[in-house]
């Protein structure tokens, strides 16, 4: 690497190439933080960097990003959307509010997630059968910087990212929805 890189850059690229989207609430750790500083801090020389790489680094207002050229989603990348979604659904539908989501440990194994209905059926279209498979999801989701996620507990709280994702799925959500109802009327 030439001499103006930014200290523990390596560890920044490895991460970034891995998937993991770094955001402004990775300043609460104390591994993430000094490399989330960094990258905030020199995002253009990342983003150089990155580019002579063939890869586009993206900021999405605090959340910074990898984007994907290749357009078709991969079925983990769908598992994380239906997640999420259902997630925000039924922690409202009991009352939480959605900024709970992103500040306290939520208890995701005590909501109803295979219940009858759309719920089922989401969790089914990405081969989500059980709660095994999605705890083993939200571990995967912790490497991404999707969520924090308690072991022991069991409890899980959204990260600045999730917050993009679930626009996104909510937003895919309403079309459809919006698209049923003009079928069938």
């Amino acid at each position: 690497m030439p001499v103006d890189a930014p200290p523990r850059s390596a560890e920044i690229f490895q991460r970034l190439l891995r998937g993991y989207q770094f955001s402004a609430s990775d300043h609460a750790s104390d591994d993430l933080g000094p490399l989330y500083t960094v990258l905030d801090d020199r995002f253009i020389w990342f983003q150089d960097h990155l580019a002579a790489m063939g890869f586009s680094l993206v900021r999405d207002s605090e959340v910074i990003l990898l984007e994907k050229e290749q357009k078709e989603i991969t079925n983990e990348e769908r598992q994380i959307v239906v997640a999420i979604f259902l997630l925000s659904d039924l922690w409202l539908e009991q009352g939480g509010s959605y900024q709970d989501l992103f500040t306290m440990p939520i208890r995701w194994a005590d909501l109803n997630w295979l219940r009858d209905g759309y719920g089922r059926e989401y969790l089914a279209q990405v081969s989500l059968q059980d709660l095994d498979s999605l705890e083993d999801l939200w571990r995967r989701m912790v490497r991404k910087g999707f969520v924090t996620y308690n072991n022991e507990t069991r409890t899980l709280t959204l990260r600045d990212p999730a917050a993009r994702i679930l626009t996104m799925a909510r937003r895919i959500h309403q079309s459809l929805r919006s698209t049923e109802e003009a079928v069938h009327a």
